[in-house]
């Protein structure tokens, strides 16, 4: 009786629509039908999960295609620490403004984030249109398209390191140096 309910309040209020992209409960998918117990949603993975109505009433549900068709990205790249950070954000910069698939407008932009333990962290910030363009797909693009710049250009990418000093502080034995 619940998700009776809960159906006609979906159905009515109309937070979504078939076809929007939402997140609910960490189901995240195509809308595929809304029934008057139930709403089916088409997962990136190709599964249709069938959710009870009333989880629309009773958790967050995000809709990334209510307002626009946009979606922001980040991608994240360490550098090594003797890289030129100026010529780092421009190479970054010109890649993510060249891919066919990230938007005009709003503009991306790269952050230099931060000193990092391994690497200088850099973020590209830039958006995709839901409907065309599959975030994974472009940032694997751009990264491809990273390492070959990054290569030809002599930036290194760093990896996890420690450096190790070890401190003897045990008081020497005149016989035994």
């Amino acid at each position: 009786f619940n998700n009776l309910i809960s159906g006609f309040i979906v159905i009515f209020s109309r937070p979504f629509k078939v076809n929007d992209i939402v997140d609910v409960m960490g189901v995240q998918g195509t809308v595929e039908d809304i029934g008057s117990r139930s709403t089916t949603i088409k997962t990136w993975d190709g599964f249709d999960v069938i959710l009870p109505n009333r989880y629309f009433l009773e958790n967050s549900v995000t809709n990334w295609t209510k307002s626009d068709l946009k979606k922001r990205e980040i991608l994240k790249i360490g550098v090594s620490y003797d890289a030129d950070t100026r010529e780092v954000e421009k190479i970054l910069l010109d890649i993510a403004k060249g891919h066919s698939q990230v938007l005009k407008n709003p503009a991306p932009f790269v952050i230099f984030r931060n000193f990092g333990d391994s690497a200088l962290e850099f973020e590209i910030y830039y958006w995709i249109e839901l409907r065309t363009s599959s975030g994974l797909k472009v940032s694997s693009d751009m990264r491809h398209h990273i390492m070959a710049v990054f290569q030809r250009e002599g930036i290194g990418i760093p990896f996890p390191q420690r450096d190790i000093h070890i401190i003897n502080d045990a008081p020497k034995n005149p016989e035994n140096p």
